[in-house]
């Protein structure tokens, strides 16, 4: 299926434009053409994950296939460890698709290979430009991500050295999703406080100006659907 956006009025641009000046972060809604969000919502829930987490000092893949190999008791145990890491440390447990760099290397799929080059065409690159008032934005990286009951992004904000990033930007691919299963993207004020949050909408772009200290909640034991997403950074070069 061709990729294609949605229609967005010059009011509604304004308003994400304005809203990303006053805040830093500012959501569009129905980004894509119906069709070809419900087209990667399909493909996503048919895609192979690594699981990811954190040692210490560094980024640690899993392959899916690994973590099926192991005893119940030994992916408890990793669990578990997980999770204590994270009570005074930067940490994160979520399922991920680089789509971006297997498409650099040739071996996307090819409905993420598309999704590649159209995140990275005129058209989204240009709205983008538009919706943010950032004529720096060149290039749009990409991977899947999903948060599946008890995964979590502790408090962080997109800061990373020689990446120029502008804006990081989340696409829901969950429909359906209620505030009280978690998976909310927080954003923290100087006070310690959440200042605002957004609930997973799907086919809606969150955007937030980088840096900014955000977090993504944990996904309650209760959640009835895995949070999917598209979730990148707009860069200059």
């Amino acid at each position: 299926m061709k990729p294609a956006l949605a229609d967005h009025s010059p009011a509604t641009l304004r308003a994400v434009r304005e809203r990303l000046a006053a805040t830093g972060r500012a959501q569009l809604h129905g980004l894509l053409a119906d069709t070809y969000a419900e087209h990667l919502r399909i493909e996503a829930d048919g895609t192979d994950y690594n699981v990811v987490t954190r040692k210490p000092t560094a980024h640690v893949d899993l392959p899916g296939a690994w973590l099926h190999s192991l005893e119940p008791h030994q992916r408890q145990a990793l669990g578990q460890a997980v999770q204590a890491s994270a009570t005074d440390a930067f940490q994160y447990l979520y399922d991920n698709h680089p789509i971006h760099d297997l498409a650099e290397g040739g071996a996307a799929a090819p409905v993420w290979a598309e999704l590649v080059a159209f995140l990275n065409g005129d058209a989204f690159l240009g709205l983008m430009r538009e919706a943010t008032g950032e004529p720096r934005i060149a290039l749009a990286d990409a991977q899947l991500t999903r948060f599946r009951k008890g995964h979590f992004l502790t408090e962080h904000d997109d800061t990373a050295d020689g990446k120029k990033r502008l804006y990081a930007y989340v696409l829901g691919l969950t429909p359906g999703w209620r505030i009280d299963w978690g998976g909310l993207l927080a954003f923290h004020d100087a006070e310690g406080n959440v200042g605002e949050a957004f609930t997973p909408r799907f086919n809606t772009l969150n955007l937030l100006r980088v840096p900014a200290p955000h977090s993504v909640t944990q996904v309650a034991l209760s959640a009835g659907a895995d949070r999917v997403s598209v979730t990148g950074w707009l860069r200059g070069v």
